[in-house]
């Protein structure tokens, strides 16, 4: 295979033939397990694609995905203890879309993974319906949740009414898929006409990636399990060549003290508890409180500061479904 020139045949696998082979460069990077691998990067919009010979089967999220990928370092993570885990994250990460529910929206969730959103959903809609891949998820999510109907299969295969749902809503999916473009399309299709699509992803801005010194994060940011790295203007033109016209934001994931961390130890922590944290080091007592209360300004002002440049961790895309499909 030729390493000096991205192959016209991917670009059309992927959905991105609206660029052209020679937008793109090869970027030598080393992915999380250590292999030496190619990022095709689009120049003008820095938008990445991973070269397919790293590419993972689709089965591979059915199981193996959560034994290589989970909230602790080395070792699979039960999903009621991601649950527990990323509790503040997904109630921070429902309020970005919250507003749009009222008990007569049809919600669907795409990767709906162990039900830290959906559930939340549930208790607001009367029509809750999740697309999860991983089996063992889907077990325990239809244990939790009786009211929400689960389709254990990837979206790509769930057999699912068009033009019923008054908001899709995937986070941290779309950079798995082998094709975004066919994703979206089939958003497109199971939205009602104006319906609302929100989508998390990973920022390929990400300002540990972007602006950093050198920090170890290159080599844990890049992995197998990600085809697609997205930037604000790269997410935006592909959701509005598949029809939906929105707005891209940045969203800080992990705050202010995991980068002082990466910055300082060029690892990351071993655990998702303490890397979405923002620590209180102080006891409590009104100076001990006071400390406490300036790392909390501290991240949050950094959060702001980071976001402003939209150079979060994830963007976020939201918008509506137009009336008509680019063709």
């Amino acid at each position: 295979m030729n390493m000096d020139v991205l192959d016209t045949n991917i670009l059309a696998l992927v959905g991105f033939d609206h660029t052209r082979q020679d937008d793109y460069f090869p970027k030598p990077v080393t992915l999380r397990d250590g292999r030496n691998a190619i990022v095709w990067v689009h120049n003008r919009a820095g938008h990445g694609i991973l070269d397919p010979e790293f590419w993972q089967s689709e089965d591979f999220y059915e199981g193996q995905y959560r034994e290589e990928f989970s909230a602790r370092t080395g070792t699979k993570t039960p999903p009621a203890e991601h649950l527990k885990i990323y509790n503040e994250l997904n109630e921070k990460q429902f309020g970005c879309f919250s507003q749009h529910l009222n008990r007569k929206t049809k919600y669907l969730e795409i990767g709906c993974s162990f039900g830290g959103i959906l559930n939340r959903v549930a208790r607001v809609v009367e029509v809750c319906h999740g697309v999860e891949t991983n089996k063992e998820d889907a077990a325990f999510l239809c244990q939790q949740n009786r009211k929400a109907k689960i389709f254990n299969t990837s979206f790509e295969k769930a057999e699912l009414q068009k033009s019923f749902y008054d908001i899709a809503v995937s986070i941290e999916v779309l950079e798995h898929t082998f094709s975004p473009r066919d994703f979206l399309v089939k958003c497109f299709s199971v939205l009602k006409p104006g319906g609302i699509l929100h989508l998390e992803v990973p920022n390929h801005n990400d300002i540990l990636l972007s602006t950093y010194k050198e920090n170890g994060y290159e080599k844990f940011y890049y992995h197998k399990a990600h085809i697609h790295y997205f930037t604000k203007d790269s997410l935006l033109e592909i959701c509005k060549e598949c029809g939906f016209d929105g707005h891209v934001s940045s969203f800080l994931m992990y705050p202010f003290f995991n980068h002082v961390w990466w910055s300082q130890n060029h690892t990351p922590q071993d655990c998702a508890v303490s890397a979405l944290s923002t620590p209180k080091p102080a006891n409590n007592t009104p100076t001990g409180n006071t400390v406490n209360e300036f790392y909390k300004r501290t991240a949050l002002e950094y959060e702001r500061m980071i976001n402003e440049y939209a150079l979060g961790d994830c963007l976020i895309f939201q918008g509506r479904k137009t009336y008509t499909q680019p063709s």
